[in-house]
């Protein structure tokens, strides 16, 4: 028996305000699936978020990008599909992988972007893979559409180890996306800063998951690595089974790129002098070239310096310009082969400036963003160590060169600033580690206990635990 059809013989009707509805129980899968996989990710990682890193200065750092980009839109080298940046701290590692980010985003090349940062929280290697799956299913709606049904049906693959992880999340999705016809094309994923991923065995594995599936073709992806030149990551990236896929190129503390530290330093420098209203010329080209030798070849010191002089809470660019010309002198007497020596006697010279009053309590909330469960949040730390807000916002101006305080938590502008206060032989008397720190670490620590022990706060002291 045939069904009666409701508009049969129906001519000439009219419907005001339709109103048609999808099944609440598929729309409740699909945002199950991809909330679940929004709560496993970090979304400051990605290469559009609120905290990513600044890209290049105009016309600076071209070549590598250049060369980034050829490499990841025409695919020079069908069997290198991975690419290693590799280069010591503040060579502008990140900045370049931020300016091919968003070269390779306006292409709609760009499958996913992560940027590490250890000292932003942003290490967890468990949240790696997931925040790749979640940025490229926003992208990709067929591939979305497979990964809401497959997290709904089982939520506990965002916490599986990390290879159980990349096959749940890709490497099966894909085989069923390709079985049913669709198209999988070629995308580039950027990971910068593998060095600052939590625990060398993690980052030595995300490597090798990546090798095998470039070996054995289950992914569409082409990787892009960006790390300092950790020994583990060294004899990872050489090893026979990755080295045959991997393509690498070196960043070296080098002068041969004074002229675009000259570029971007002559550029911000001018921006500086006219929010001043300061008379040109200014600074003068010799003091200028002075910073340039300063920086031998860091852009992270030239990018340092900038913020310094432009620092707003002090007695104007010009004072602030003749402090740090001032160390060309301490440069020429306490010169080491450390390839951060000359941003070290930088790093001491910020800390020099703090006033007595606020810098214990400066070290003490630079201590504090190593805890865990406080993670550089402003109202976690100002309650840790008996700060009001204003005090804490206070105290972090002091700090206004190497980091800043965005929508109530603190980020670092590079991770070699505490890495300087962490090691005393670098840090000196302002040291937060070893045994210059302990006064400062026990002090915290029984600051800590007595908050935690705070039946107001214990139980969301525990969830930040773990």
């Amino acid at each position: 028996m045939t069904e009666p059809n409701t508009f049969q013989n129906a001519h000439n009707f009219v419907m005001n305000n339709p109103q048609f509805t999808t099944n609440p129980q598929i729309m409740q899968i699909e945002k199950r699936g991809l909330n679940i996989l929004l709560g496993a990710s970090i979304p400051a990682a990605a290469y559009d978020s609120s905290e990513h890193p600044r890209h290049c200065h105009p016309g600076t750092r071209y070549q590598y990008i250049d060369r980034i980009v050829k490499w990841g839109l025409n695919d020079i080298d069908q069997g290198h599909r991975i690419f290693w940046l590799k280069g010591p701290a503040g060579v502008g590692k990140s900045a370049i992988a931020q300016s091919c980010a968003e070269t390779f985003a306006a292409e709609k090349k760009l499958a996913a972007a992560f940027f590490f940062s250890r000292d932003n929280r942003r290490d967890n290697p468990q949240r790696l893979f997931t925040s790749i799956a979640y940025q490229w299913a926003s992208k990709r709606r067929p591939y979305a559409e497979i990964l809401k049904s497959t997290i709904h049906d089982d939520p506990t693959i965002v916490d599986k180890e990390i290879p159980h992880q990349f096959h749940h999340l890709f490497v099966s999705p894909l085989q069923e996306l390709s079985a049913g016809g669709g198209d999988i094309p070629e995308r580039v994923v950027i990971i910068d800063g593998l060095d600052e991923c939590a625990g060398e065995t993690a980052q030595q594995a995300i490597i090798d998951i990546i090798a095998v599936s470039i070996r054995d073709d289950t992914t569409p992806f082409v990787w892009i690595f960006c790390s300092r030149l950790e020994p583990h990551l060294v004899a990872t990236f050489n090893s026979p089974g990755v080295s045959a896929v991997t393509h690498q190129e070196e960043l070296t503390v080098s002068r041969d790129i004074d002229n675009e530290v000259s570029k971007y330093l002559t550029d911000e420098l001018a921006r500086i002098a006219g929010e001043h209203g300061l008379p040109l010329p200014w600074p003068r080209e010799r003091d200028v070239g002075t910073l340039i030798n300063l920086s031998g070849g860091l852009f992270i010191y030239a990018n340092t310096v900038v913020r310094f002089i432009g620092d707003r809470n002090s007695l104007g660019p010009q004072d602030q310009l003749q402090t740090v010309l001032a160390l060309a002198t301490s440069v020429a007497k306490e010169y080491s082969e450390h390839p951060l020596s000359e941003l070290d006697l930088f790093y001491l010279l910020i800390l020099q400036r703090i006033p007595t009053k606020i810098l214990r309590a400066v070290q003490q909330i630079l201590l504090a963003t190593t805890v865990p469960y406080v993670g550089g949040r402003a109202y976690w730390i100002s309650k840790l160590l008996g700060l009001s807000l204003l005090q804490f916002h206070t105290a972090c101006r002091a700090l206004h060169s190497v980091m800043k305080v965005k929508e109530d938590r603190i980020v670092f502008y590079h991770a070699s600033f505490m890495d300087f206060m962490k090691d005393h032989r670098r840090s000196k008397q302002f040291c937060i580690g070893s045994d210059p720190g302990l006064a400062l670490r026990t002090d915290l620590m029984q600051r800590l206990q007595v908050v935690c022990n705070d039946p107001g706060v214990e139980s969301q002291c525990e969830s930040r635990v773990h």
